[in-house]
C-alpha cells in the first residue's frame, strides 16, 4: 500500500508554488459543482495535484495532474476521438460518466467525472497555465 500525503492548498497559484512545476486549470466547470479546492499529493511514486469539486448529486469532478508516465489505464473501452488528437488524449464512458486522459506539457492530465465528451472538451479547451513563481 502507498502512503499518500496530502495537502490542501488555497488556490491554483499556491498549488503550482507546492508542485514546483506549472499547473494546468479549468477556467470552465459545470454550472452543477460545489466550490472547487486543490490539493497536493505527494507519493514515493510521484507528486500528483488535484483540482476538483463534486457535482450537487455528489459526484466528484475532478483534474489529476502530474509527470508523464507510461502505465496502464483503468479497465474500459478507452477510444480516440478526433477532437482529442492534438492532446494525444483517450476517453471512456463508465456509467453516466467520462473520463479522459491527455498529455500537455510533458505532464498527464487526467479529467474525471464528466457528463460527457462535450464537457471534457469545453474542460480541456479552457485549461490555463498556472506557472510556479
Amino acid at each position: 500500500m502507498v502512503e499518500i500525503d496530502s495537502t490542501e492548498c488555497g488556490s491554483a497559484d499556491a498549488l503550482a508554488q507546492s508542485f514546483g512545476r506549472p499547473v494546468f486549470e479549468p477556467a470552465w466547470w459545470p454550472e452543477d459543482i460545489l466550490p472547487v479546492t486543490y490539493f497536493l499529493d505527494q507519493s514515493p511514486s510521484g507528486d500528483k495535484y488535484r483540482i476538483g469539486s463534486a457535482r450537487r448529486d455528489g459526484t466528484p469532478i475532478v483534474l489529476i495532474g502530474g509527470a508523464v508516465r507510461s502505465g496502464r489505464l483503468a479497465n474500459g473501452n478507452w477510444s480516440r476521438p478526433r477532437e482529442l488528437e492534438a492532446w494525444q488524449g483517450l476517453i471512456r464512458t463508465a456509467g453516466a460518466h467520462v473520463h479522459a486522459v491527455v498529455q500537455h506539457e510533458q505532464q498527464t492530465i487526467h479529467l474525471i467525472g464528466y457528463a460527457s465528451e462535450g464537457e471534457v472538451l469545453r474542460a480541456l479547451n479552457s485549461l490555463r497555465r498556472v506557472a510556479a513563481e
